[in-house]
């Protein structure tokens, strides 16, 4: 019987896992000061059958587990390493091999990764949890429908698993993604389900936890606490006046759509969201598609293309490993998210091409250009 172990967190193939047990049980039998004939004749089993597990000639049998931890001093996890759930960094960087191969475009094979490893550690809700993000954030590594679909189911499955965990904070950000799965979906009646499980009366714990702070006068963790919850709620009021925005459009009211989406840019330039945001935001996309339904195509492109030059400065600055820091919020910072130039190219340029400015702008030659130079970028 081949026993799985695990060392910082990661399965080891087999040979490696055999010496890892090897050189645990020697170092544990030396450090009870016992030979290899003591600890054989207190097992019942010839010093022989001892020097092979130390040698990693073979492994202890499943039977003999229990009484080995005992005269070891240990319990048989600890034998073995074992622990049923992940640290959240290991997590994170198990997920990081693998995203790399969503990058690649090695679709298969890094499902399969991911498979493997939460089939490891079945019961590892956060496991689950980040790696339903990880499939949602590369949904558009294909354009094949029937992949996407599965993708989106499994990543619903493991969230609807993640939202049981007595972690309040798990449990909300899986809640959280599942009512925007669900939405994309279509599955509005499933959406609203889950927010009308949410409590219709919320303490902004933060608020408190700033003012608090401030009255004992520990100012920097005020500070930092007052500025995070501004940033979350300039993004708030950013949100709703863009829901306003796609009403007024449903209500086929243009020149009310642009006036929202104006507001919602000026409450990010007074609130200057835009320095930590770097331009980067959906904004001047969602402008550019009135502007063109309004024939105004100049103005359309000089959005798009600040969209695009936006997203690309942001992210060449956060692939060089450089923080972005703002002197208004001076206590936060956006660090860099794994994604390549490449990959960010590619996406891009799926998104001038599928948008409904491209059927206006098509033609042009500086929107040509703009495609040709995030191909271009695509290919490095």
């Amino acid at each position: 019987m081949v026993l799985g172990l695990k060392t910082g967190g990661r399965l080891r193939e087999n040979e490696e896992q055999t010496m890892e047990i090897g050189k645990r049980i020697q170092c544990l039998r030396r450090e009870k000061k016992l030979t290899q004939e003591q600890l054989a004749s207190a097992l019942g089993v010839t010093s022989a059958a001892v020097s092979k597990w130390e040698t990693n000639a073979a492994m202890p049998d499943v039977t003999m587990l229990c009484p080995l931890a005992r005269m070891l001093g240990i319990t048989v996890d600890e034998l073995l390493d074992f622990r049923p759930a992940l640290e959240q960094e290991e997590i994170n960087a198990l997920l990081e091999d693998r995203r790399k191969l969503f990058e690649e475009k090695r679709l298969e094979e890094a499902g399969a990764s991911c498979e493997a490893l939460l089939r490891e550690y079945p019961s590892d809700l956060r496991l689950k949890c980040a790696a339903a993000g990880l499939y949602v954030m590369y949904l558009s590594a294909s354009t094949e429908e029937k992949w996407i679909k599965a993708q989106l189911e499994r990543a619903v499955a493991l969230l609807e698993q993640s939202r049981e965990s007595g972690d309040l904070e798990l449990s909300a950000s899986a809640r959280s993604m599942l009512v925007s799965l669900y939405v994309m979906q279509e599955e509005m009646d499933k959406a609203l389900a889950i927010l009308d499980e949410e409590p219709k009366v919320k303490i902004d714990t933060e608020m408190a936890r700033a003012n608090i702070l401030l009255r004992k006068g520990e100012l920097d963790e005020a500070e930092k606490l007052y500025q995070t919850g501004l940033w979350s709620s300039v993004r708030n009021v950013t949100m709703y006046l863009v829901g306003l925005h796609h009403v007024a459009l449903r209500q086929e009211d243009g020149a009310r759509a642009l006036e929202r989406l104006e507001q919602a840019m000026e409450v990010e330039r007074v609130l200057r969201v835009d320095e930590l945001d770097g331009g980067a935001g959906s904004l001047r996309l969602l402008r550019a598609e009135v502007l063109c339904q309004e024939g105004r195509l100049d103005e359309a492109m000089e959005d798009l293309t600040g969209y695009v030059e936006g997203n690309l400065a942001r992210w060449a600055k956060m692939s060089g490993g450089d923080e972005i820091r703002s002197a208004f919020y001076d206590k936060l910072n956006v660090r860099a998210s794994g994604i390549s130039t490449a990959y960010l190219a590619r996406n891009l340029r799926t998104v001038l091409e599928q948008g409904e400015s491209a059927g206006l702008l098509g033609d042009r030659e500086d929107f040509r250009a703009l495609l040709a130079r995030l191909a271009e970028l695509e290919a490095q």
